[in-house]
């Protein structure tokens, strides 16, 4: 009986030998196997991509209306009614939190300097940060003007059918457009813009050939020399197509 236990513990102690071979023989294989696998590349480039992209795609909706024009109460009840939100804009930092810049209309340039500098600055910080402008009338003459475009500075006896009236009311008339359409607009001016310095997919005149409307090929700007924030121009071909431009830039 002692020699059978004997053989017992034997082969229990090699039994336990060769687990423990075993056991150590698929730990070094795992651990070989671990130490070749490639390493992963760092998630947080990516991850700081995708913060970026949803910080930029949660920024308000805005338009930015340049601060100087005392008739601003007309744009803002105009883009109210569309349901636009909008703020007031006074420095070039403010221009970067809206997805359009809007250049009203007003006295020519040069005969408020404080608001044709901010007009100069805002422009400027449009350009560099690639940011959608819809010009107004004076903002029309400003916008290509700051691009280096030629302004004729009185329309002489065409101020007949361009300008406001005595009583500061809007005359009308007649825009033709690049495709053939015809639009009637309202005006107000008695300067113009003399050459156009950039590309247009869509251009508008008066018969008298005074440039009315230059949206730009790739979309960035859309200028009229008209007044489509006034209630006399709802409904009206222009007026649709101006707010249609700016809500595009919102969405």
């Amino acid at each position: 009986m002692a020699f059978v236990s004997s053989i017992n513990n034997k082969s229990l102690i090699g039994i336990a030998w060769h687990i423990a071979s075993f056991l150590l023989f698929v730990m070094s294989i795992n651990l070989s196997s671990c130490a070749q696998q490639p390493r992963h590349e760092s998630t947080q480039e990516p991850m700081q991509e995708l913060a970026q992209s949803t910080y930029m795609d949660t920024l308000p909706k805005i338009v930015g209306i340049v601060d100087g024009c005392k008739s601003r109460k007309d744009y803002e009840d105009w883009l109210s009614d569309y349901g636009v939100d909008y703020r007031i804009v006074n420095s070039p930092a403010e221009a970067d939190s809206c997805a359009l810049i809007l250049f009203c209309g007003g006295p020519d340039l040069g005969i408020a300097p404080e608001r044709d500098k901010l007009d100069s600055l805002v422009f400027n910080e449009c350009k560099s940060k690639n940011i959608p402008i819809f010009g107004i009338c004076r903002g029309m003459q400003i916008v290509c003007y700051f691009m280096g475009a030629e302004l004729i500075e009185d329309l002489g006896e065409l101020n007949l059918k361009h300008q406001k009236t005595a009583d500061w009311k809007s005359r009308f008339h007649t825009m033709i457009l690049s495709t053939g359409e015809q639009w009637r607009v309202n005006s107000r001016h008695h300067q113009a813009v003399k050459d156009v310095p950039f590309e247009c997919s869509l251009t508008g005149k008066s018969p008298e050939g005074i440039w009315e409307l230059l949206v730009a090929a790739d979309s960035s700007m859309m200028l009229v020399q008209c007044h489509p924030e006034r209630s006399e121009m709802r409904g009206t071909e222009v007026e649709q197509a101006s707010i249609n431009y700016i809500k595009s830039k919102l969405e």
